[in-house]
């Protein structure tokens, strides 16, 4: 990984000696509308997937940074049985790298006593969403550090797919599994091909080095154009666009042909790129 991309990197999420965590998850649990008892199973909800994703080792990788993550869970409804209780929730699982994901379909029955295991096996409707989560955000945290590095990650997250889809908890996995293709489909690639480039580029223009920088914004500019050209909708550009049409603006100030296109291909946010045409 190219020194300046790896200083933006440290910066991001707060780099670490070798022994530090992949991932570094920050949960915030709602429940507020249930009743008493629905409270009192949930009450230490929030501190079970904190642990769940902190003391796991996700992934071996020579980068050992943490990334941070933001998991906010609202408790929608629940279904009482003889014996179990099964707890609907949105869920919106981000990074501090620009990843983030929409669920509201989590279905699964939970009592205060259950533990959260990594144990592989039999399908869990709790821990395969998790995992099928933590790989989706690591996978696109290693397509940063090098092209299509989170491949494998992927593959891990369809895996999980598809032996949920065969489970007796198949609600929402259909929503999943569309997103999923959406960014692993071969349109998307030219986005996930340039991610090293956009952060190397606002590693060197952070740093000053806007001359150097120069390289790598055009290749950022002409991958964004590829996906645009052939899937102008595509929900992980939009995502993109999202979590970094500042820096995207700042990347390009003053070329006023680059900021017109980003204007039209992201009109949401085009007043941000028209602030830094000349």
């Amino acid at each position: 990984m190219k020194t300046a991309l790896l200083s933006l990197l440290i910066v991001l999420f707060s780099y670490l000696p070798a022994l530090s965590q992949v991932l570094k998850v920050t949960a915030d649990v709602q429940y507020a509308h249930l009743q008493s008892d629905e409270k009192e199973d949930l009450s230490d909800f929030g501190n079970k997937l904190e642990q769940y994703f902190n003391s796991y080792s996700w992934i071996d990788d020579e980068f050992e940074y943490d990334v941070e993550c933001k998991l906010t869970v609202i408790f929608r409804t629940v279904q009482r049985k003889t014996h179990e209780k099964t707890f609907f929730a949105q869920m919106v699982f981000s990074s501090s790298s620009g990843e983030t994901f929409l669920d509201d379909g989590w279905e699964f029955p939970y009592d205060r006593g259950r533990a959260l295991s990594h144990m592989k096996g039999m399908f869990d409707p709790i821990t395969h969403v998790l995992d099928y989560y933590a790989h989706m955000i690591l996978a696109a945290e290693m397509d940063i550090n090098g092209t299509f590095l989170g491949e494998h990650l992927y593959n891990n997250a369809r895996d999980i797919i598809e032996q949920a889809i065969r489970s007796e908890y198949p609600r929402g996995w259909a929503n999943r599994k569309q997103e999923f293709e959406i960014i692993t489909d071969v349109r998307t690639k030219p986005l996930r091909r340039i991610k090293p480039d956009f952060f190397e580029a606002l590693a060197l223009f952070e740093e000053g080095q806007y001359k150097e920088a120069g390289p790598y914004a055009e290749e950022v500019f002409k991958g964004i154009g590829e996906v645009v050209k052939v899937w102008p909708t595509n929900r992980y550009l939009q995502m993109f666009f999202n979590a970094h049409y500042n820096r995207l603006a700042m990347l390009y100030k003053n070329q006023n042909n680059k900021l017109e296109k980003l204007a039209e291909y992201d009109s949401k946010h085009r007043e941000a790129y028209r602030r830094q045409m000349r």
